[in-house]
């Protein structure tokens, strides 16, 4: 799902561009990369495990500031039920404007959440790097908008978060899609987009075909 979404961006910057502009709050001038499973290096100067994001984008502002978007994707597969903690990630936590609330720190570890607190904490690394190049960074999840319990873990873990923090999106897959038809004008990428849909949004038909007899 994560390729057939975002793999279509990674050789055609001004349809990334296009694309990224309705889905994040800052003005969009270039999509300057487009990657799939992408984790920075060494991983040792971040988490020090193998977290990654599925995607990643990164682009340029009106203010020439470098941005960075991260994208974890979930269509029906839970979060890792493993649990990590350590001061490999809890130091990214004392970051000046970290998104955590200062009561969170007993409960971001939760296992129900905790693959989603790594994926944030390491979009937050990324950005307060030694001379990181970002002057944004954030996390957002894309999500079937039928899987409920992806929808509470979301829910759980944005009660750990400041009211003020806009670091983590959240994106239906619903949502996504009608942003980008809206932003379509050429027949072809409509196309894309609607057979995208029909594969992973329209279920309905799914469920016809296993009702038919043989």
């Amino acid at each position: 799902m994560c390729f057939n979404l975002f793999g279509p961006l990674i050789n055609n910057r001004v349809l990334a561009r296009h694309l990224l502009a309705p889905l994040v709050p800052e003005r969009v001038v270039e999509v300057t990369c487009v990657a799939i499973e992408w984790a920075p290096v060494p991983c040792e100067a971040y988490l020090g495990d193998h977290t990654a994001f599925d995607a990643f984008i990164e682009y340029r502002t009106t203010k020439s500031r470098l941005c960075a978007l991260a994208i974890e994707t979930k269509l029906s597969e839970p979060f890792s039920q493993k649990h990590y903690d350590g001061e490999h990630y809890r130091r990214w936590m004392r970051v000046p404007d970290a998104p955590w609330r200062a009561d969170a720190s007993e409960y971001v570890a939760n296992i129900k959440h905790n693959q989603l607190w790594r994926d944030h904490l390491l979009a937050v690394a990324v950005r307060h790097q030694p001379n990181s190049a970002y002057a944004i960074s954030r996390l957002m999840l894309v999500r079937h908008p039928d899987d409920g319990d992806c929808g509470r873990v979301l829910a759980s873990y944005r009660h750990l978060l400041r009211d003020n923090d806009n670091s983590l999106l959240d994106m239906p897959l619903d949502r996504l899609t009608d942003v980008w038809m809206k932003a379509m004008a050429d027949g072809t990428q409509r196309d894309w987009i609607q057979e995208f849909r029909v594969r992973y949004l329209e279920l309905e038909r799914s469920a016809q075909r296993t009702n038919v007899c043989p």
